[in-house]
């Protein structure tokens, strides 16, 4: 593919995301007073013609006839890091034109060496690191640099993804440098972009999109909102006691809606970046699940039961596909997701799958018999107490053992499930140590 050739993609790929952000109301820029270009020309006085830009954003306020805005973005598609040269000869370019007015923008594929960065922070210029999103191991309707939330922890990671050539985003399509911070956040880029504009406050709200920065797309459910849709499934199914049959239900969901369910074999996943257990895509709505070097039967029921909640909640409306591994399963990993949406949809689906697997009424009342048939006495700590002590780590090991033999889950789906329904109590000091977390923290063994 030559350089030329390359570039046009890109440019056709960014004109084409901020014209969508823009029609679906998403955009900093209000829908009604910004318009996007590509190879549009803007006269230069020293050369007495035009220059050409990649794409251009330009805002018009109501009644104008010319535009009061511009946002001048260059794109480069290179196979090695941009330099510091790129970003000035683009400075020096830009200069020529609306310099009053105008913002710019250097969007590439390839990160920026860090005196490209230094450069542009210096003179104003946003840098926009683009990743295909098709690459992604979450790819989403909406993209997740809408609802990003700028969080400090977030900095470090997004400055490697900025400069780090080999660097592969999990699921942000956009790094970004301001010129006030590094963020995944597209809003916060282009409000710091635009924050030091030739143009009065009125002014500026009148092209600023009058929403405000949009918020998450997927909407939050009630835990037992999730427990009732899990029970009407088994329902459906007609599930009384014991280990689920998940096959029961593909079958059916296959009646229903034309669900495939395929086994494949690791190396045919077409990723390697991540250690994959299951997939699910939605058009057609197929899951994959991943044969690994050893089986186990509690992780790979949890992953089907994982991505089968993606279906029964929905959440095609919102995801394209999703690649699921064993950082799907842990909570903490979950929640330190920094795209709130997807942080969102794995809960969801980590919720669903458990109460799947361990109806909340029978798992409650199995658990109970097994303390009668125990001799398990509540001292005041909680049904099941869980410290240092041999002998209460003995009462948990005979309950989680039970309970995973009869459910076909692995224990530490278990032990959390006890936990999320109140009847486990753990509050030993090195939880790293815990066996109700995956190794911790995951509802799936490893």
């Amino acid at each position: 593919m030559n350089s030329t050739f390359k570039g046009d993609v890109l440019e056709e790929s960014i004109s084409r995301l901020f014209d969508k952000l823009i029609n679906a109301g998403q955009f900093w820029g209000d829908p009604k007073a910004c318009q996007v270009y590509r190879k549009r020309g803007y006269y230069s006085r020293d050369r007495e013609k035009e220059i050409i830009f990649d794409v251009s954003i330009e805002y018009v306020l109501p009644g104008a006839e010319k535009y009061s805005m511009v946002t001048l973005i260059e794109c480069k598609n290179y196979s090695h890091a941009v330099p510091v040269d790129d970003v000035e000869e683009f400075f020096a370019k830009a200069q020529q034109v609306a310099a009053g007015n105008s913002k710019l923008v250097l969007a590439s594929t390839a990160a920026f060496q860090e005196g490209a960065v230094k450069f542009a922070k210096s003179k104003g210029i946003g840098l926009l690191r683009y990743f295909d999103a098709s690459n992604f191991k979450w790819e989403l309707h909406r993209s997740p640099s809408i609802a990003s939330m700028p969080q400090s922890e977030n900095v470090d990671e997004v400055y490697k993804g900025l400069t780090l050539q080999n660097f592969q985003s999990p699921y942000f399509d956009f790094y970004l440098h301001s010129p006030n911070r590094v963020t995944n956040s597209l809003w916060d880029f282009f409000d710091d972009l635009h924050s030091t504009i030739s143009l009065s406050s009125k002014e500026l709200r009148a092209l600023r999109n009058r929403k405000g920065k949009p918020g998450f797309s997927v909407p939050f459910l009630e835990r037992e909102e999730i427990e009732e849709q899990s029970a009407v499934i088994l329902c459906r199914n007609g599930y009384s006691h014991g280990a689920v049959s998940l096959e029961a239900i593909c079958s059916q969901e296959k009646r229903r809606t034309g669900l495939a369910v395929n086994r494949v074999a690791l190396a045919n996943s077409g990723v390697d970046r991540y250690s994959v257990l299951g997939k699910i895509s939605f058009a057609p709505l197929v899951i994959e699940i991943y044969e690994q070097p050893l089986l186990n039967v509690g992780r790979e029921r949890f992953t089907l039961a994982h991505e089968l909640a993606h279906h029964f909640l929905g959440h095609s409306k919102y995801m394209v596909k999703e690649y699921c591994d064993e950082r799907n399963f842990s909570p903490s990993n979950v929640m330190n997701v920094f795209a709130p949406d997807i942080a969102r949809l794995e809960t969801q689906a980590n919720a669903f799958a458990a109460s799947l697997l361990m109806p909340k009424e029978r798992i409650i009342a199995d658990f109970k018999v097994l303390r009668r048939w125990l001799g398990i006495i509540d001292r005041g700590h909680g049904e099941l107490y869980l410290d240092e002590q041999p002998c209460n780590y003995q009462n948990y090991e005979k309950v989680t053992r039970e309970l995973m033999d009869y459910y076909a889950v692995s224990r530490e789906a278990v032990a959390i499930r006890l936990e999320q329904l109140g009847l486990l109590r753990d509050v030993r000091s090195k939880r790293w140590l815990n066996p109700a977390t995956l190794g911790a923290t995951s509802l799936a063994d490893i």
